[in-house]
């Protein structure tokens, strides 16, 4: 009975830490569905040069940031992740599922994703069409987020780009940094109720703490973020 007893034990352990990989189709199909909990465990440069849509850059490599941030995730949804290879999601999929989630690893990363063609935003690209779902979701997981709302006809929003640049250079670490296009992304100004820009608010994990409309100077968006 003893022996029976110790079979189940370990039986039930592993069954409760088990992994759950996924191939690249599988994990594609479920991620272009909205609210979906999609984790890039990479570091901020290498998810600032390319990442999957939608996805929430926690770094794994700064494990009290990752632990204080994964523990707002909703325990009731599944977790999907991943890294460049495979190597720190496997890491970061072991410790969600010992904290109770369950965690599907997005198999081979970024390397496999971008070998099969399958969609990344970059850089160069621009957010378009977020939706204010999408957008609650991104300020909601990270400690600080300075969220810039610009036109690239407005003459204040460029005098604005290079302060912008200098905070997010400054506070790299610390602060995301997210530029929304007015005009690909009318349907989320009207629904914040946006009605001048440039509009430049920072939120900590999800909250506003601060907000303005037209021209500020460095010195004042640095008080504010600290």
């Amino acid at each position: 009975m003893r022996h029976l007893l110790t079979a189940i034990s370990i039986f039930i352990a592993c069954t409760t830490f088990a992994q759950t990989k996924i191939s690249n189709d599988q994990a594609l199909k479920k991620i272009k569905k909205t609210g979906v909990q999609l984790l890039d465990v990479r570091t901020e440069n290498e998810y600032d040069l390319n990442h999957i849509p939608n996805a929430i850059n926690i770094n794994w490599n700064k494990q009290d940031q990752f632990a204080e941030i994964s523990n707002k995730l909703n325990k009731k949804k599944p977790v999907y992740l991943y890294c460049k290879s495979g190597n720190r999601s496997a890491k970061a999929a072991k410790y969600l599922t010992e904290q109770g989630f369950r965690v599907f690893d997005i198999q081979g990363g970024v390397i496999d994703w971008q070998k099969s063609n399958l969609p990344l935003v970059t850089t160069e690209e621009e957010l378009t069409n977020l939706t204010l779902k999408e957008f609650k979701a991104f300020i909601k997981y990270h400690p600080k987020v300075l969220v810039d709302f610009y036109a690239d006809w407005c003459v204040p929003c460029k005098e604005m780009a290079p302060i912008i640049a200098d905070v997010a250079s400054q506070h790299k670490d610390t602060v995301k940094v997210l530029k929304i296009n007015t005009d690909l992304n009318k349907t989320l100004v009207k629904q914040m109720g946006i009605s001048g820009i440039p509009q430049i608010s920072i939120y900590k994990f999800g909250k506003e703490t601060w907000t303005t409309t037209g021209l500020t100077d460095l010195e004042t968006l640095q008080k504010a973020i600290n």
